[in-house]
């Protein structure tokens, strides 16, 4: 499967991340799309580390958040064998209230003892280093 033509799909060799960038505002559709893409790219590396930049997919849907966190994140850890860390690069205006979508993601300790964990960020910079942060505690 190629890459949708709205997400960048890198594989980052020196840092063992996973890069995908929404290149544009998509739907719904787009975004039941991207997972399986993702997730295609990072068995072909075994790659466990996310880096997830949502910077210009603002119209973020609602109803895409339950699949995220009931579906496709939990099977995930059985398809890379072992836990997946997701950092999602978002805008500001993506933490706030007037982006409905985000009051439907769970706070931190939602996602103790789970196949994933996921962490936003408004810094790129940030971002990897929680998810080198992670790669250490795991002795990678």
């Amino acid at each position: 499967m190629a890459a949708p033509d709205f997400l960048q799909i890198d594989y980052r060799p020196d840092l063992d991340l996973l890069v995908g960038r929404w290149l544009r505002a998509v739907g719904e559709g787009e975004l039941y799309a991207s997972y399986p893409a993702l997730l295609e790219v990072a068995r072909a590396q075994h790659c466990r580390y996310w880096l997830l930049d949502a910077r210009r997919r603002l119209n973020v849907e609602v109803a895409i958040t339950p699949w995220l966190l009931n579906d496709f994140l939990p099977r995930l850890g059985q398809h890379l064998a072992g836990r997946v860390y997701l950092a999602y690069l978002v805008a500001p205006i993506q933490l706030t209230d007037a982006v409905p979508a985000d009051k439907k993601i769970p706070p931190l300790v939602y996602f103790e003892g789970k196949a994933s964990l996921m962490q936003r960020f408004t810094d790129e910079a940030e971002a990897i280093a929680w998810l080198r942060q992670q790669q250490a505690q795991e002795g990678r």
